[in-house]
């Protein structure tokens, strides 16, 4: 698990590396109204995506495992390819159509109809580039995964530099660029697929996948509103600018889900069908959950910690603000990945509608405190309206699931350490950097281990640590031989 997590880890973190990279020349040569633009097209092609789309992408590892050749296990794939392919080459198309009215609804202004245009184009890279890559996750081929990774990244700089340093093309360029680089890697990536798995088209199989998925994209839209609609309750109850100063913001609210859950995930997504199979699965279940809990609350306390100094160092001081609303969004990503780990109840005992029920309960819940706090505190407001959301949705998943398949995971340890996370953020925010950076630095560094190390004592028995402990010493001692 670590060692697969690791390179993907690695891989995910370079696909996605180019927006914090680009953040010294982002917030120089854009302003935070553009910035909140480009958060707002991200939000426009995800619901794209999800209305028309036909993703099916957490279908796949499932039937792909229960065939029993490799012939049909092929077939899934490419089945779910094509479908995918033709709903995501149709959304594109109705987006690009009425870029103009959505311009109008999403902005409340007409100029921006052509980002519309451009931006439509990602809904079928996408979908390319993502089946691609679960194809790679689950014939465990992490190495080809980074290289995809890393030449996407180095493709997507090169093109930001081109398009906004040098031909200062501003908000255009960093439209042609996103769309120029995702259609190279999402071709390169699909001949490389059909390559390994030709190209077998199964009716059978597709009707399969489709009946499983549309519970998941009911579930997915809701989700999406849950999560990006802020953008646009934002823009009506604040303004664009708040819009792109939440945008920076959870780009570090982020950080722990990019580091953390996402190469976990693309691990344990095909795994654990697997581990499922076994007589007793419940103690695996209770080591990953609080394996990743504790990674993803450390992770959190130092990101909390450093993205002020981060912020102020790479953005221009207009952005600053910015910093307010990044613990809200930690917390709230935080629970959001463990929803998804508790998820799985569902997945295995093929109730999928129970996650548009648990969505729609979120959604209702999470609208009332964007009504609340957004009108009167703005950007943090939405981010701490979406952390209390994530929290009532975990409680509600958490009781929903233990009803088919009860993961058998005790959660007082994980209600402690989140006391601890929220005790060291309020505590922390206090520490500026302006008293100095170096003593508030090691103010923080020290409060940040010692917290981290209180968490792990509290998810973890003294035997786990020491077994770990033990690993640990032979893996360097072996080193140190060699």
């Amino acid at each position: 698990m670590v060692k697969h997590s690791t390179i993907y880890a690695v891989g995910n973190i370079s696909r996605q590396l180019v927006g914090f990279l680009m953040l010294p020349i982002y917030t120089r040569y854009l302003t935070p109204a553009d910035y909140g633009v480009i958060g707002l097209l991200i939000f426009v092609v995800s619901l794209f995506e999800i209305i028309l789309g036909g993703h099916m992408f957490q279908a796949v590892p499932k039937f792909y495992h229960e065939e029993s050749n490799q012939k049909d296990k092929n077939s899934v794939i490419t089945t779910a390819f094509l479908v995918t392919s033709l709903f995501s080459g149709v959304a594109c198309l109705i987006m690009a159509g009425f870029s103009t009215p959505i311009s109008g609804l999403v902005f409340g202004d007409l100029q921006y109809d052509i980002y519309i245009i451009i931006f439509s184009g990602l809904i079928l890279t996408h979908a390319l580039e993502q089946y691609s890559l679960t194809y790679l996750r689950i014939i465990k081929r992490p190495w080809t995964f980074f290289n995809f990774s890393m030449a996407k990244l180095v493709l997507q700089l090169s093109l930001n530099v081109i398009t906004i340093v040098i031909m200062d093309w501003g908000l255009m360029g960093l439209a042609l660029s996103s769309l120029t680089s995702s259609l190279i890697v999402a071709i390169a990536l699909t001949i490389y697929t059909l390559s390994h798995t030709g190209f077998s088209i199964k009716s059978d199989i597709s009707v399969k996948i489709l009946r499983f998925s549309w519970p998941l994209w009911v579930s997915g839209l809701i989700g999406l509103y849950i999560g990006s609609s802020n953008r646009y309750f934002i823009r009506v109850f604040s303004s664009l600018d708040d819009v792109g100063l939440f945008e920076l913001a959870a780009k570090f609210g982020a950080i722990v889900s990019l580091l953390i859950w996402n190469p976990f995930s693309q691990y344990w997504q095909t795994e654990r069908f697997a581990i499922a199979k076994s007589e007793n699965p419940y103690p695996a279940y209770s080591l990953a959950f609080r394996m990743i809990t504790a990674l993803l609350l450390i992770s959190g306390i130092f990101v909390s910690s450093f993205s002020p100094l981060v912020i102020q160092l790479m953005s221009a001081p207009a952005f600053h603000t910015a910093i307010n609303a990044v613990p809200f969004l930690i917390l709230a990503g935080i629970f959001q990945c463990l929803v998804i780990f508790n998820n799985f109840s569902f997945m295995h005992t093929n109730r999928t509608f129970e996650l548009t029920k648990n969505n729609l309960f979120t959604a209702f819940f999470i609208t009332i405190f964007y009504l609340f706090l957004i009108p009167e505190y703005g950007f943090i407001g939405a981010s701490l309206a979406l952390a209390i959301g994530y929290i009532a949705q975990y409680i509600y998943a958490l009781h929903a699931a233990n009803k088919f398949y009860p993961l058998r995971i005790g959660q007082r340890p994980l209600l402690l350490s989140c006391l601890v996370f929220s005790t060291f953020a309020a505590i922390d925010y206090n520490i500026q950097y302006q008293e100095g950076i170096i003593i508030a630095a090691s103010i923080k560094i020290v409060l940040s281990a010692l917290s981290s190390i209180i968490v792990i004592f509290l998810l973890f028995h003294k035997a786990e640590i020491l077994e770990a402990k033990g690993h640990l010493q032979s893996i360097l001692k072996k080193r140190r031989s060699n």
